[in-house]
């Protein structure tokens, strides 16, 4: 029960800082880039559905498009999350047919 008040609290919290954007603190914006990139999924959801929030949120990702982006790195991890048991799969039955 205390998750849900505090999880709705956020929600709200982050609603009030979109009512102000972009007239926020840097430290204030910080916080409303880290929640729609980190925050939980239902808010965020739920904040993006909410036809008053919706479009302050589109603008928010249109002004930070760089603190959305994803990186070298994480491009290449994803890249080897795929390929790496695809070729242990390939070696494993190349393997088992060469006996």
């Amino acid at each position: 029960m205390t998750e849900t008040i505090t999880e709705t609290s956020l929600r709200t919290h982050v609603a009030a800082l979109l009512d102000r954007y972009p007239n926020l603190e840097p430290r204030e914006t910080s916080e409303l880039l880290d929640f729609l990139k980190f925050g939980p999924a239902v808010d965020r959801g739920m904040l993006k559905g909410d036809p008053a929030t919706a479009p302050v949120i589109q603008r928010v990702l249109a002004d930070h498009a760089e603190h959305f982006r994803v990186g070298l790195g994480k491009h290449l991890g994803i890249a080897l999350a795929i390929t790496l048991p695809f070729l242990v799969l390939c070696w494993l039955m190349w393997d088992s047919g060469a006996r």
